[in-house]
C-alpha cells in the first residue's frame, strides 16, 4: 500500500477513535463505522469514558499545560510502529481533551532499539531518566526488578477499553497474581519454504499448494522434508535444505521439544523443567540435520541475521524456521540481490509458509507465539496517562496497523474485522496457525535456560557433542545456573 493510503487509514483510525471515545463508546465498537448506536458505556456510577478520562487528566495534570511521555521499543526494523503507535494515541487523547474543552496537551518522544535494550534501560533507571511506556518481553526480569509497575487496577477501571483483547493473551501478561503488561502484538513461526524450488524437483501447483493443509493434518512430517531438501541439494537446486534462527527465539527448538512431549514450565509450582527424553530427541534431530544428513549448516547458531535472510529471499535455502514478520520485513528490506525490497507478489510466487511439520508420524504440528508487552514503568510520574495511551496504542485501528505492517497477528478480537486488516491476504491466511500454538515459560531465569539450550544445540551442530553428551552437559547447566527452580524429568 502506498504512503498516501496508509495515511488516510491512520487518519480514519484516530477520528474513529476520537468519535468513539468522546460518545462514550468501546473501543471494540469502532471497527463498524456505520453501526447506528444509542447506548453510552459506562465505567462505574453513571460515568462514561470520556468523563473518567478528562476528569482523570485535569485532577493529575490540571485545567491545563502540557505534559511529554516518552516510550521507548524494540524489535526488528518493520515493528517501529510500537512507538509509532503510541504518538498517534497521544494524537486522539489529545483531540478528546481538545473537545471536551481541556486545555492538555500530551507529546511523546520515542526511541527505538534493535540491540542492547535492556543494557540501555538499566542505565537509564539508574540515572533517574527512565521512560514512561516500554515495549519489550522479560516480564519476570522487569517485574521481580521493579522496572515496572502492576496495572490491575487499571484494567479494571479502564476495563470497557479491554475487553475485546484475546483472552488467552492475558495469560502472557499475568505473573505472581498480577497483570503486568498490556499485549502490544503476538505472532506465529512458521515453516516457510521455497515454491520455485519445489517446481524445479518436479512438485505440481497443486502439491504445492497442498503442502500447508497436508502438514497440519499431519501427513507431511519435518522427517519428509528433510528427503525433499536432500534431493533439492543433490541436485544443485540450493546450497542448503534447511537454515533456523542463529539464536534461541524458540524456533524450532522450543517448538520441537514441546512436539516431543516437552513441558518447560511446571503449572503447580512454576519452576523450569526439562524433560530429558524430548530433549534427546530435540537434540538428536538437530544432530541429525547438520552431521548425517547435511540439510543444516553446522555453524547455523551465530550466523548473521542479514546472511540468513539474504541466503533464503535469493533461493538459495529451501526451508527456513521463520517468524510472521518476516513477510513483511522482506517487504521493506532489501535483502534480494537483484529486486531489493521484495514486492508482494514476488513472495506469493515463490514463498509459502506452512506450521512447524510434526517432526514423526504420531506427533502434532505447531507453532509458538511469544507477544511483546507495553509496560508501565515505575519511574513515570504519569502513570495512568501512559496506561491509556498503551491502551489506545493496541486498540483496534492501530492494532491493525501494526499487524498488517509488521507482519504480526492482532491482540485484538475486533481487529480482524477492521478493512485495514481485512485487505492483507498473508495475515487472513495465516491466522489459523494461532490454534496450534504454544508460549514460552515465564519465569526469571528462563534467559539462563535458553542459554543452556542454546549452548547444546550449538554444539551438536557442530559435531563437537553427541546428542548424548550435550544432553548430560544441559542437565548439569541447568542444575548449576537455576538450582532449586529446574525440574530435571
Amino acid at each position: 500500500m502506498s504512503r498516501i493510503g496508509r495515511a488516510q487509514i491512520q487518519t480514519t483510525a484516530i477520528a474513529l477513535l476520537v468519535v468513539g471515545l468522546i460518545i462514550g463508546l468501546a473501543v471494540g465498537y469502532l471497527v463498524a463505522p456505520g453501526k447506528t448506536v444509542t447506548e453510552t458505556k459506562t465505567v462505574g456510577a453513571g460515568e462514561t469514558i470520556t468523563t473518567t478520562i478528562t476528569k482523570m487528566i485535569t485532577e493529575t495534570v490540571g485545567a491545563e499545560g502540557t505534559i511529554t511521555i516518552k516510550a521507548w521499543a524494540s524489535g526488528s526494523p518493520v515493528d517501529t510502529t510500537r512507538v509509532e503507535n503510541i504518538k498517534r494515541a497521544a494524537e486522539i487523547l489529545n483531540q478528546m481533551l481538545a473537545a471536551a474543552g481541556v486545555n492538555v496537551r500530551i507529546e511523546v518522544e520515542t526511541q527505538f532499539f534493535r540491540g542492547d535494550y535492556m543494557d540501555k534501560l538499566t542505565a537509564a533507571f539508574s540515572a533517574g531518566e527512565a521512560p514512561d511506556i516500554i515495549a519489550m518481553k522479560n516480564l519476570p526480569t522487569l517485574a521481580d526488578g521493579g522496572y515496572v509497575i502492576a496495572l490491575d487496577d487499571y484494567v479494571q477501571k479502564y476495563w470497557t477499553l479491554l475487553e475485546d483483547v484475546y483472552p488467552t493473551l492475558w495469560n502472557a501478561v499475568k505473573y505472581k497474581g498480577h497483570i503486568w503488561a498490556i499485549p502490544q502484538d503476538t505472532e506465529a513461526r512458521p515453516l516457510y519454504f521455497r515454491k520455485d524450488v519445489l517446481r524445479q524437483l518436479g512438485w505440481s501447483e497443486e502439491e504445492i499448494n497442498a503442502l500447508p493443509e497436508k502438514i497440519m493434518r499431519g501427513e507431511i512430517t519435518l522427517q519428509d522434508l528433510i528427503q525433499v531438501a536432500k534431493q533439492a541439494e543433490e541436485q544443485g537446486l540450493v546450497e542448503w535444505g534447511f537454515y533456523h534462527r542463529p539464536n534461541w527465539g524458540g524456533t524450532p527448538f522450543l517448538i520441537l521439544y514441546y512436539q516431543y512431549g516437552g513441558v518447560a514450565q511446571d503449572p503447580d509450582t512454576g519452576k523450569l523443567v526439562l524433560d530429558k527424553d524430548a530433549a534427546l530427541k530435540t537434540l538428536q534431530l538437530l544432530y541429525k540435520m547438520a552431521q548425517e544428513d547435511k540439510v543444516l549448516p553446522e555453524t547455523m547458531i551465530g550466523t548473521d541475521w542479514r546472511t540468513i535472510h539474504s541466503d533464503f529471499v535469493n533461493g538459495r535455502v529451501l526451508f527456513w524456521f521463520g517468524g510472521t514478520w518476516h513477510w513483511a520485513e522482506w517487504q521493506r528490506v532489501e535483502y534480494h540481490e537483484q529486486l531489493g525490497a521484495l514486492p508482494e507478489d514476488y513472495e506469493w510466487e515463490n514463498i509459502g509458509f506452512a506450521l512447524v511439520p510434526a517432526p514423526e508420524p504420531g506427533l502434532k504440528p505447531m507453532t509458538l507465539s511469544s507477544p511483546y508487552l507495553y509496560y508501565v514503568t515505575s519511574q513515570s510520574k504519569y502513570p495512568e496517562i501512559a496506561f491509556l495511551l498503551i491502551v489506545l496504542a493496541t486498540s483496534a485501528p492501530l492494532d491493525a496497523i501494526h499487524a498488517v505492517d509488521s507482519g504480526h497477528l492482532p491482540v485484538r478480537m475486533t481487529t480482524v474485522d477492521h478493512p485495514y486488516y481485512k485487505k492483507s491476504k498473508f495475515h487472513s491466511e495465516v491466522a489459523y496457525m494461532l490454534e496450534y500454538t504454544s508460549f514460552e515459560p515465564l519465569h526469571p531465569k528462563y534467559t539462563a535456560y535458553k542459554e543452556a539450550w542454546i549452548t547444546a544445540i550449538a554444539k551438536v551442530e557442530k559435531g563437537e557433542a553427541t546428542p548424548e553428551q550435550a544432553l548430560n552437559e544441559l542437565v548439569n547447566t541447568l542444575q548449576a545456573e537455576i538450582g532449586e527452580d529446574i525440574i530435571i524429568r
